[in-house]
């Protein structure tokens, strides 16, 4: 695809780096402005954890965008929650920390930056998920899960952005659920909508009145099916 090879080279130029196309979206070559042009799923390569959206501005030919200081800094902050998770729900635990902030507020000359000094000097209006995935056999017991949950959240209070909060998938110890952890910064796919046994979820942001671990409990929904 022309499109393909275009956003790669305009990746590689910006960045001088080399990277790996995962997969394409197609746009509308009819509507752009209404549905966007082509996108492509890109990861630097060696680290297919890094993977991110780039595309064509769908307001301008010849015009790119990326994520990938995006996928920089939810790598680096998956290392800074690595041990609470994996304390809290076990080693191995698979998780991503999900990442979201305006395009207009962050650009490529950032990738050096670390996420704290970018969050502390130059925009905190950030969106963080962490979102982790608990393999279970049969429903959870999930005052297994509260205390680690809550540990997290305060965790996350400390970066000082706007908004953050965790959201946990059980499912079944059969399931391998990898790649969706791996991808599930571009993905846009919700547990609920997993295709895998999923017995429910816990999500928790810090909008809601949490004070301790035993409010968790009444955050989990279950999953039919």
């Amino acid at each position: 695809m022309q499109s393909e090879s275009k956003i790669t080279e305009y990746l590689e130029k910006k960045y001088q780096e080399r990277f790996a196309v995962e997969g394409v979206k197609e746009g509308s070559s009819l509507y752009p402005e209404m549905y966007g042009k082509d996108q492509i799923f890109a990861y630097p390569e060696g680290k297919p954890e890094m993977v991110f959206l780039a595309g064509e501005s769908k307001k301008q030919d010849g015009e790119f965008y990326d994520r990938y200081p995006l996928a920089i800094w939810s790598s680096q902050l998956d290392e800074t929650f690595r041990t609470g998770v994996e304390e809290g729900f076990g080693k191995g635990t698979e998780f991503k920390t999900l990442l979201y902030i305006e395009g207009s507020k962050y650009n490529g000359g950032m990738i050096h930056m670390d996420f704290q000094d970018y969050f502390e000097n130059v925009n905190n209006e950030a969106l963080i998920t962490l979102n982790i995935g608990v393999k279970t056999a049969g429903e959870p017991e999930i005052e297994k899960y509260a205390e680690a949950i809550f540990k997290l959240m305060q965790q996350l209070k400390e970066l000082n952005v706007k908004n953050y909060g965790v959201t946990v998938g059980f499912v079944d110890e059969s399931e391998d659920i990898s790649e969706y952890i791996r991808t599930s910064n571009v993905n846009n796919i919700a547990w609920s909508n997993l295709d895998a046994k999923v017995y429910g979820t816990i999500m928790v942001d810090n909008t809601m009145e949490i004070h301790s671990p035993s409010k968790l409990k009444q955050f989990y929904q279950q999953i039919e099916g």
